[in-house]
């Protein structure tokens, strides 16, 4: 009726230790060469010694943290003894240098524990670099999240950036400014929620654009996509302004619901590039978008999704999508337009589409059939139009009626399908935009003019050097 033992500890595979916390946060800002110390308890709660086989840090030697458990030190210890009823202290050190660029804004690792062949860790993170760090201030023990709330009007500006750890909400009429200068970090799965009636204002400039990406700063993870969850435009949320951005590296770029508003668009989003995302860098349901100088490029699933109908002008946008990673291969297409749902009685509801226009663009990737119209009840697609673009699609055979001045099929000649999608001199898209469909912008997403000649895509074709990144 006894568990096993060997020298007199209790051997039984169905023991587990408890910890005073399941993860430790150093939440010092290190603006010189700084360390900090924390500690937690490992608990025996049985009746009966136990021996730690081995407690390790998983990043080993490599790791930024050092432990000392019991009065011993070092990145892996053996057969630490806990007798019954009893603890022991592990404490823990960080040491970082912010001063070198390469480190993460948040270092993690975890403590290890093996207990009779049981596995057991807990979680160690770090702030890596000085930065306004953003994390959870409410537990909703009720939906079972925790979160941090923005609940009044906000400005996040430079030199330190900003590094949300976590889900972030912005309460109902309530502004975020993210201004020139700045720089968001999200670490893994973290998330930017607007809540209904509040408002997302991002003011970035051709010099300076304000940059959204993961806290892992070091080269492997510069177009990694996954590395952090995404910003939602909830549904009523209204006068959204993206200008001059770059958001990378997420699962989704924007995530965006219902209009907010009835007579104005609910985004206006412009010099703007949303890149290298695991899912879709735009995820719009019945939106309504304004878009000008707008890059969509190598996303898993959809560039730009547009469901349950809505208002849709894009004008000079380039969609290139060629998304590859090993043992991943999209096979989406990299546009879609959809006008309806099926309901819980198995009906189907259609919530048509008030204008879906694309001029002076390029939609192309390395399928086929880059454009998809998933409509009910058939492919007429009124209000639909293409306008002097250069498209990847077979679309033109059976609805010509949708495309003006197109180019269809024809390789646009980027200078990379790597992240570089300015046009090469022998591409087929310079010179062939409508100078009409231009007005109002007279400079591409990179301040080159197009007062002489109107190409299409967000980039202007200029002389491009061999070696330039």
């Amino acid at each position: 009726m006894q568990s096993c033992r060997q020298d007199d500890f209790d051997t039984s595979p169905n023991l587990r230790l408890e910890f005073s916390a399941d993860s430790l946060l150093f939440d010092t800002v290190f603006t010189t060469v700084g360390s900090s110390t924390r500690f937690f308890k490992v608990y025996n709660r049985n009746n009966s010694r136990v021996n730690i086989s081995k407690l390790e840090l998983a990043g080993g030697t490599s790791s930024y943290f050092r432990i000392n458990a019991d009065g011993r030190s070092g990145t892996t210890l053996r057969d630490l003894e806990i007798g019954p009823r009893d603890s022991i202290y592990v404490f823990v050190e960080v040491t970082v240098d912010p001063v070198n660029q390469d480190l993460p804004l948040i270092i993690s690792d975890s403590v290890v524990f093996q207990l009779n062949h049981n596995i057991q860790d807990v979680k160690l993170v770090a702030w890596g670099q000085d930065a306004n760090f953003i994390h959870p201030n409410i537990s909703d023990t009720v939906l079972g999240i925790d979160y941090h709330l923005i609940t009044e009007d906000a400005v996040w500006t430079g030199p330190k950036p900003w590094v949300i750890y976590g889900l972030v909400l912005v309460a109902p009429e309530v502004t975020l400014r993210v201004e020139e200068g700045a720089r968001v970090h999200f670490h893994n799965q973290s998330a930017l929620i607007f809540l209904g009636r509040s408002s997302f204002q991002v003011e970035g400039s051709l010099e300076d654009p304000i940059i959204f990406q993961g806290d892992r700063l070091e080269s492997g993870y510069q177009d990694l996509p996954g590395q952090w969850g995404y910003i939602w435009l909830t549904a009523t949320s209204r006068n959204h302004k993206i200008e001059n951005a770059i958001i990378k590296n997420a699962t989704y770029g924007i995530v965006m619901d219902s209009i907010g508003s009835l007579t104005e668009p609910t985004l206006r989003i412009r010099n703007t590039i949303i890149k290298n995302m695991d899912q879709a860098g735009l995820e719009l349901r019945g939106a309504w978008v304004e878009a000008e100088n707008l890059v969509v490029s190598n996303c898993g699933v959809h560039a730009i999704y547009m469901g349950l109908g809505g208002s849709y002008d894009f004008r000079h946008v380039t969609v290139a999508n060629y998304y590859s990673l090993p043992g991943s291969i999209r096979q989406t297409p990299s546009v879609v337009f959809n006008n309806y749902y099926v309901d819980t009685t198995n009906t189907v509801q259609v919530r048509e589409f008030d204008k879906a226009y694309f001029g002076n663009s390029i939609i192309y990737g390395s399928l086929q059939q880059e454009i998809l119209l998933d409509l009910y009840p058939d492919n007429s697609a009124a209000n639909f139009m293409f306008d002097h673009s250069l498209l990847r699609t077979n679309l033109q055979q059976q609805l010509g009626h949708l495309f003006e001045n197109s180019i269809f099929n024809t390789q646009p000649r980027f200078f990379s399908v790597n992240n570089d999608y300015r046009l090469r001199e022998d591409s087929p898209a310079i010179g062939e935009g409508d100078p009409g469909i231009a007005a109002g912008m007279p400079l591409d997403i990179l301040g080159n003019s197009r007062l002489e000649r109107v190409d299409m895509g967000a980039y202007q074709y200029y002389e491009i050097e061999e070696d330039t990144e």
